[in-house]
Formats: structure tokens, C-alpha cells, sequence
């Protein structure tokens, strides 16, 4: 069922259409903004990747690549070696079953990787851009910077 686009406003004022068209200008400039955003980033992050990492303190930012991995299971060795996972296993392993099973308790990652059934594999390497840890100054005496709920 289509409702009508006015809303009921005296004047036939079609709030639909006018939001239809603020979506699609904003639409049309982000576009160019987004693929340069990505160029930068890709810029930046094979810069990071030849010459290391750095900090950028005019900016207040630490900037590295943070490796990240996608998990890789062994069909034929995780239903050997564990075979109370059979439901989990179909021509490839299933993945978010899986880690519903690993949830429930019915096996530990780490008896999936002592047994060789899950191994890791680098996916990407993710941009990392932080804000650098702010230093409160200290007064007076000399005063602990650690937090604790008495202070």
C-alpha cells in the first residue's frame, strides 16, 4: 500500500519528495568526497606500511597498520577431530555456526588451533589513525596520574 506523499499538509507540500531530493544532492557530493577519502587512506597506509609508523603531535594522532585476519577452518580435520561439530561442517565449513558453537562452549579456539583445523590467514591491513593519550598537567603536591575511584 503506498501512502500519499503530502502527509496530509494543507498545499499539497510533498515531504517525501523534497527529502528524495536532499538524499540524492547529498548523495551526489559526498560520492567524490568518499573515493578521495579512500585514496588518501590507501595512500597513507602504504606510506605507513614502507616507512613504519608515526606520531603526529601538531595533530595529536598515532598512526600505524594494524594487521587483520580472517579465521580458516579444515572441513575434513575439524569433523575427524571433533565430530560433535558435524552441524557446523557442510561442503565448506560454516562460519557463523561455528562461532555459535564456539559461544556455547562446545569447543575452545585453541583446541581448533592445537588440532590444526583453524588457521589464519592476513586479510587486510587496516589503517589505524588514534588520538594520542591527553596528559592531564598535575597541581600541587605530588600526586598519583593513575586513576582510582577514591580520587
Amino acid at each position: 500500500m503506498v501512502r500519499d506523499a503530502t502527509n496530509g499538509r494543507p498545499g499539497g507540500m510533498n515531504v517525501a519528495a523534497a527529502l528524495v531530493d536532499e538524499y540524492l544532492d547529498l548523495k551526489e557530493k559526498l560520492e567524490p568526497l568518499e573515493k578521495r577519502l579512500e585514496q588518501v587512506k590507501n595512500l597513507l597506509k602504504d606510506l605507513v606500511t614502507e616507512e613504519g609508523p608515526f606520531v603526529d603531535e601538531v595533530r595529536g594522532v598515532t598512526v600505524y597498520v594494524e594487521p587483520r585476519f580472517h579465521k580458516e577452518y579444515d572441513a575434513e580435520r575439524l569433523l575427524a577431530t571433533f565430530p560433535r561439530l558435524a552441524e557446523c561442517v557442510k561442503p565448506a565449513v560454516d562460519a557463523s555456526q561455528l562461532q555459535a558453537c564456539l559461544r556455547a562452549d562446545m569447543v575452545t579456539e585453541r583446541e581448533l588451533e592445537r588440532e590444526g583445523v583453524l588457521t589464519r590467514s592476513l586479510h587486510v591491513r587496516a589503517l589505524m589513525v588514534k588520538p594520542l593519550l591527553s596528559r592531564r598537567p598535575q597541581t600541587g603536591g605530588a600526586r598519583s596520574s593513575v586513576w582510582s575511584p577514591d580520587s
